[in-house]
């Protein structure tokens, strides 16, 4: 395994081939030595203006290259971690502590500075080049933090994930095992810079000594790209005899896509699939059609991670992927579904934020868009829940997309039927992130409908949603607990009586009363709203409808049995043996349905692992 730092691994190269082109974009082409001597100016501008600590963090703040790569190489020179963010993105809290900000004057009516200070490559360029563009020393501790990468966030919050140079190194040596890259390569890179995949794909290429190429119009031997760029570089061009490798990361790619975009290239080429969440910098599994050991049935039902790439584990756990970054450490879970046959190569089952409740059941929405590929008029489809239905987002191959019938037609027999999307949409585009990822949070809701075509709650009827169960319940709970507080004695006479008791005591009792009231009403608003809320958690029907209906007497059977209780004698054995029978016993029968209805989850979770 290599040592030292990413741009020591970078500064090799300077010394060896220093004239050779390291970065081409539409406007501009530097040498490693052009592109390091800029880098050693700014490395020295911020030790002089910052004092960076070991690892201090840097924030950069804008898109346009070869100057992100100019600041990158500058901070980690310095001896200082970076972070990429967009200049239009909200900057994370987690950022706050950054000792500068570095970016161009016409962005910094974008920026917060928090009382940082603000470095502009622009503007501050007399004074950046002032400084001597001469190699630059630092001490080379690789057990400091060099990059703070960002998750995509398409389930949730972006969340930070820091990487220390010892960590890149060992995911460069096992890049460069699989990629194989070499001095004569030229490398497209089409992710953006605030991306974990730019991340690697600029560590790749020039830690090899290959050219980076930033632009689409330039010749390429190598491609670093994203599924759907992949598909538009190799159906554009009709031959393609210097293009080598083809490595598609961000989403998986499908069997069959893999073996069609396999087709385009010139035989001897390669066309790999990559794989590695942010929490293992990018690295984790490779896949090309050589490791299967023969044809797979239905391929477009398919999507490999393959193997690991090396100093990397895979390992299955409760149907989950979980990955150990390259250079060892602690495995972390991916969120994604995989499964194994045996020594092959490992499979991907989707992740488990897609899956989405409907009726109390939980669907794995990766199965049905599975089948879904298999429609020759389907090109993609999302399929999600909203308004407590499945959905089916749906991308046409060309022309038209089929119709709603159409598509439930051809997942019959192929998911159980209580998977099949009651609703189809059409749409000319899946909403997308900067990596290339499919934006799910980013799919428009359609209007959900009644069997009648009545938008649900509207005049024409329709069933409730279950917003509008929860605000029946509200509106009906609040005239229960006042009748309920005034008429307890019309029903019971003497069942409140405080005459005899002295304050401030009476106060206490009086506080229950209206204690009991409360819940008889909150027993009853949850008759009406809370089965919806409680058929989101994906319990069994059953168990949630006794569940729901055990809630409602605990909350609601305090108001008649404290007042009966009040008016039983205590010696009145028959009585108090009805009342106990009556309340008290189905009051702990309904505690333990609760019980079971909350832990249900993670016993089933721990009975499927065990089988």
């Amino acid at each position: 395994m290599s040592g030292g730092t990413l741009h020591q691994l970078f500064e090799d190269r300077v010394r060896s081939e220093p004239d050779r082109t390291a970065v081409i974009t539409d406007r501009a082409r530097l040498s490693y030595r052009q592109l390091d001597a800029r880098a050693n100016r700014l490395a020295r501008h911020l030790v002089e203006t910052l004092r960076l600590p070991a690892g201090g963090l840097v924030v950069i703040r804008m898109l346009r290259a070869p100057d992100v790569l100019i600041a990158v190489l500058g901070v980690l020179k310095a001896g200082g971690a970076y972070a990429v963010i967009g200049p239009d993105q909200p900057e994370p809290p987690f950022l706050a502590n950054a000792r500068a900000v570095i970016t161009h004057q016409a962005q910094l009516a974008r920026i917060d500075d928090r009382g940082r200070r603000v470095i502009t490559l622009d503007g501050d360029a007399a004074a950046i080049e002032a400084h001597s563009g001469e190699p630059f020393d630092e001490p080379a501790a690789t057990g400091w933090r060099a990059v703070v990468l960002f998750t995509a966030g398409t389930t949730g919050k972006r969340r930070p994930v820091t990487a220390s140079h010892k960590q890149l190194r060992a995911a460069y040596d096992a890049w460069a095992e699989v990629y194989r890259l070499t001095q004569e390569d030229q490398v497209l890179v089409t992710a953006v810079p605030d991306t974990t995949e730019f991340t690697g794909g600029w560590i790749r290429t020039l830690g090899s000594g290959a050219t980076l190429v930033l632009s689409r119009r330039k010749a390429i031997t190598v491609a670093d790209t994203d599924p759907l760029t992949s598909a538009s570089l190799l159906d554009g061009r009709k031959e393609l005899p210097e293009l080598r490798l083809v490595a598609v990361g961000g989403e998986r790619l499908r069997l069959d896509e893999q073996v069609r975009l396999q087709r385009r290239l010139v035989p001897g080429a390669r066309l790999i699939s990559v794989y590695g969440p942010t929490e293992a910098f990018g690295c984790g599994t490779w896949f090309e059609t050589g490791q299967l050991p023969g044809p797979v049935e239905n391929p477009e039902r398919h999507a490999y991670l393959g193997q690991p790439f090396p100093g990397c584990e895979a390992r299955i756990r409760k149907g989950q992927v979980w990955l150990t970054p390259p250079g060892g450490g602690e495995a972390v879970p991916t969120g994604d579904l995989g499964r194994r046959d045996g020594e092959g190569p490992l499979e991907f089952r989707g992740r488990m934020a897609h899956r989405v409740k409907v009726d109390g059941r939980t669907v794995d929405t990766y199965r049905v868009e599975a089948a879904l590929a298999g429609h020759p008029k389907i090109r993609e489809s999302v399929v999600d829940a909203g308004g407590g239905q499945l959905i089916a987002y749906v991308l046409p191959a060309s022309g038209s997309a089929p119709g709603a019938e159409t598509v439930r037609s051809h997942l019959t027999g192929a998911v159980p039927t209580a998977d099949i999307p009651r609703t189809v949409v059409p749409i000319k585009s899946l909403p997308r992130n900067s990596a290339g990822k499919v934006d799910r949070k980013a799919l428009v809701k359609p209007p959900v409908r009644s069997a009648a075509g009545n938008k649900s709650g509207s005049k024409g009827g329709g069933p409730l949603t279950s917003e509008d169960r929860a605000a029946v319940g509200l509106a009906v709970a609040l005239p229960v607990a006042i009748m309920s507080f005034f008429f307890t004695d019309v029903i019971w006479p003497g069942s409140t009586d405080l005459s005899l008791v002295p304050d401030p005591w009476a106060w206490f009792f009086r506080g229950l009363y209206l204690a009991e009231s409360l819940a008889l009403a909150a027993g009853v608003g949850f008759l009406i709203g809370g089965r919806p809320l409680m058929s989101s958690r994906g319990r069994p029907r059953g168990l949630t409808t006794a569940a729901h209906l055990a809630i409602v007497w605990l909350l609601a059977s305090w108001w008649p049995q404290d007042n009966l209780y009040r008016l039983a004698a205590k010696q009145d054995w028959p009585r108090q043996a009805a009342l106990v029978y009556t309340f008290n016993v189905p009051l702990m029968i309904a505690a333990g349905v609760v019980a079971a209805w909350a832990v249900w989850g993670g016993l089933r979770s721990d009975t499927e692992s065990e089988g």
